[in-house]
């Protein structure tokens, strides 16, 4: 028999958040920018750190019961399954993103802007101003970032796109991987093809752009018919040749600027693509 350990377990704080955030509210705003201050005695543990988009943040809620009294909620303890959910999908708190987790431990992927000594800018983190930071982990597309995972349809339906559209783990701070999706995905309605068909993907953009597609397509650098040119640059100049047995097209993204991968989502495709050139497969 398995027995679960019960002691608490004591943990000191690597940082503390400073926000604009003070006070707890019912909705946060992904765009806001904060400053994690860590522990002056771990600031050779951050070097190399500055070299990554983003991070995780692992946090303790210091401020729940706050949390608990704003919505209303009178249980004693943090409740497992939330009074107002109706479906079985979002009832049980392991399966939302509820601040009432049992261990009181919050999570986020934050975009790093940039490191000054022992202070971590970052944007998109949501927690408030004084919070405990427990961890900071840095975030690997390669590892980290699933694209095909799936969610029940009916997760959170009763919420606004911008809140379901965090059904994507790395949250709305990600609008390169979400353009990535899209572009990957009208790639192979124009081709008339289904994901893994195509012959190749030719990527100019960044990082998540090109998993985006590479999840999209299901081409890959592991099968050998992936290739990718990095360019840091506005989404004008970031592109996509997706390859099919007799037909290519290319697709080449507007200058844009998303507030979140929620409106990537929502807007047009008159929006999201500056041209999409149908061709012969010049390999043929």
């Amino acid at each position: 028999m398995v027995v679960v350990p019960t002691e608490p377990v004591s943990i000191m704080p690597v940082g503390v958040v400073v926000s604009d955030f003070k006070e707890c509210s019912r909705t946060y705003d992904y765009n806001k920018e904060s400053i994690i201050y860590m522990r002056e005695d771990l600031t050779d543990a951050l070097i190399g750190v500055e070299y990554f988009s983003h991070i995780h943040v692992i946090y303790y809620q210091h401020r729940r019961e706050d949390w608990f009294k704003l919505i209303e909620w009178e249980q004693k303890e943090p409740p497992l399954t939330i009074p107002f959910a109706s479906e079985p999908a979002c009832q049980g708190v392991y399966s939302t993103r509820s601040p009432s987790r049992p261990s009181a431990m919050g999570s986020c992927v934050v975009e790093l802007l940039k490191l000054e000594g022992n202070r971590l800018y970052v944007k998109g983190l949501d927690a408030i101003d004084g919070t405990p930071v427990l961890d900071i982990k840095i975030y690997i597309p390669h590892y980290d970032a699933f694209p095909l995972a799936e969610t029940p349809l009916n997760w959170c339906m009763s919420h606004e796109l911008i809140t379901t559209s965090r059904h994507f783990h790395w949250d709305t701070v990600n609008v390169s991987l979400t353009l990535g999706l899209r572009t990957g995905a009208k790639a192979l309605q124009v081709l008339g093809i289904s994901r893994s068909e195509a012959v190749r993907a030719t990527v100019v953009g960044g990082h998540f752009f090109a998993q985006g597609i590479e999840g999209a397509t299901g081409c890959s650098v592991l099968r050998g018919n992936f290739s990718f040119e990095e360019l840091r640059t506005s989404p004008k100049q970031w592109k996509l040749i997706l390859t099919g047995k007799d037909c290519e097209v290319e697709i080449r993204l507007n200058d844009h600027i998303y507030a979140s991968a929620a409106e990537v989502l929502e807007v047009g495709e008159q929006v999201l693509f500056a041209s999409v050139q149908l061709r012969e497969n010049p390999q043929r």
